[in-house]
């Protein structure tokens, strides 16, 4: 009977076969269409990428301006920011939707605690307090 392969070992071979296979199929499309192709496609395409990524972030700001007509405020969000005195709006168009929200409905104010970034069970690194629709405070870890 075989020996039973360590945790160790069966990690070594997911490594390799990670960083191994996509090694090994870029050597062989290079061979197969000449390593000036694969180079120049692969300039092509990351070039594709990023201009990609620059017109979304440019058509988010385009919105983010009409929708407040301020500048300062617009910076901020793309920053993603927060700050006392923000509404939960602006915050949304910041942070974007947290992973959970706890909320307490009382008399006279509407209590929320927006989470952002699980790490475990009931475990967040950033939890951010509304009240009324309204930042007041934060605790980050």
């Amino acid at each position: 009977m075989g020996k039973r392969m360590t945790k160790g070992e069966f990690q070594l071979i997911i490594w390799l076969i990670v960083i191994g296979l996509p090694i090994y199929a870029i050597f062989k499309i290079g061979e197969y269409v000449g390593w000036t192709a694969l180079i120049v496609g692969i300039i092509v395409v990351a070039g594709l990428i990023i201009w990609s990524k620059v017109a979304s972030q440019k058509k988010r700001r385009e919105e983010l301006m009409v929708k407040y007509e301020d500048t300062d405020l617009v910076d901020n969000l793309i920053k993603k920011t927060f700050w006392q005195g923000q509404t939960s709006e602006q915050l949304l168009d910041s942070l974007g939707h947290p992973a959970d929200i706890d909320e307490k409905i009382l008399k006279t104010k509407k209590k929320e605690v927006w989470k952002y970034n699980h790490i475990s069970g009931n475990r967040y690194s950033l939890r951010i307090t509304l009240e009324n629709d309204v930042v007041i405070g934060w605790d980050q870890k």
